[in-house]
């Protein structure tokens, strides 16, 4: 189905006092032009962008509603780039047929060109998009105004969760990323090293990093960071990948090969390309990926990233800048 009838088909099936999922919608359509699949991502792109602006605008004056609904309204816009990731997606090679005999031969046919993982690498592809569908239908769902407003939900710590800090810290915050977002790449490098320092470093923040992947590559990352690596090194890879992203992000940047570019930082930790490849494919891992998103999904009404869970808050990427951290976990460790 061409993107321009999903787009379409989500607005028929919002229901009419959603005014502002209405109006998101319809904006898309109106500057997607022509209506070709790459017209509408433009289109979907664009409004992300200008979106996000607006949030961030109304983050800074104090206006945490505004912002918080822009917010669900860029989440909603996320969905429905990945359901076009999810229409591109590899399909499932056929068996090759059996070769022609000498009098049967034809010219030959033009080389196709080069896929951005390798075939070994594309086998995760139908493993995560399948999770993209399901995410997108929640991004274009009218989500749980309990988790949306920031209402609390039950978290359950898992053994195979990896974490930072003391598990008795008075606050435990978890994010939902993924290593192919840039707000993630950004919060990262810009946000992240503070909360570690003055919380996370003294025991005040239990941190737990959950991957949401958005697309094959971000399986293919935490593969390695899983299976290729010792425990206390998977956060060092984490934020090798979030500072290199520019290097092998297949989303905006022209990677030729995007496979050999993982490798090739994976190698920076010691990991060789045959290693590489085992723990990208791997499918007892690719399902427990699976497993975390569904759960991210239909627990926790996660629908984009980075999202966080701050003792059972959740929290959008506009609230989640360091000052106005700061002053939530001031706030909760003062009534400690």
């Amino acid at each position: 189905m061409a993107l321009k009838d999903q787009v379409n088909d989500a607005l028929n099936a919002t229901p009419p006092e959603s005014t502002a999922r209405l109006e998101t919608l319809r904006a898309v359509l109106a500057a997607s032009g022509g209506g070709s699949d790459a017209e509408v991502q433009a289109a979907l792109t664009r409004q992300i962008s200008e979106r996000e602006s607006k949030a961030a605008t109304f983050s800074a004056a104090g206006q945490a509603d505004a912002a918080r609904a822009e917010r669900a309204e860029i989440d909603a816009l996320r969905g429905l780039l990945r359901l076009a990731v999810t229409n591109t997606a590899p399909a499932t090679p056929k068996k090759a047929p059996k070769a022609p005999k000498p009098a049967e031969q034809t010219a030959a046919e033009p080389a196709a060109k080069p896929a951005l993982l390798s075939s070994k690498q594309l086998i995760i592809a139908g493993v995560v998009v399948a999770v993209i569908a399901v995410a997108g239908y929640f991004a274009l769902k009218p989500k749980d105004e309990s988790a949306a407003s920031g209402g609390a939900v039950t978290v359950e710590v898992k053994a195979e969760d990896r974490t930072q800090g003391d598990p008795k810290a008075p606050i435990m915050m978890i994010e939902y990323a993924a290593p192919q977002c840039p707000h993630c790449a950004r919060f990262n490098s810009t946000v992240m090293p503070r909360i570690k320092e003055e919380y996370i470093d003294k025991g005040k923040v239990f941190y737990i990093l959950r991957i949401y992947p958005l697309g094959p590559t971000d399986g293919a990352i935490e593969g390695i960071a899983r299976l290729c690596l010792p425990k206390d090194k998977y956060f060092q890879f984490i934020d090798l990948m979030f500072r290199n992203q520019p290097k092998w992000d297949p989303d905006g940047y022209q990677i030729p090969d995007v496979g050999g570019a993982v490798k090739q930082l994976a190698a920076i930790m010691g990991v060789s390309p045959d290693q590489a490849d085992r723990c990208m494919t791997d499918p007892n891992e690719q399902a427990r990926i699976n497993a975390v998103s569904n759960e991210a999904v239909t627990r926790y009404n996660i629908t984009g990233t980075p999202t966080f869970i701050i003792n059972g808050t959740i929290v959008s990427t506009a609230e989640a800048t360091y000052p106005q951290l700061k002053s939530r976990f001031d706030a909760i460790l003062a009534k400690k």
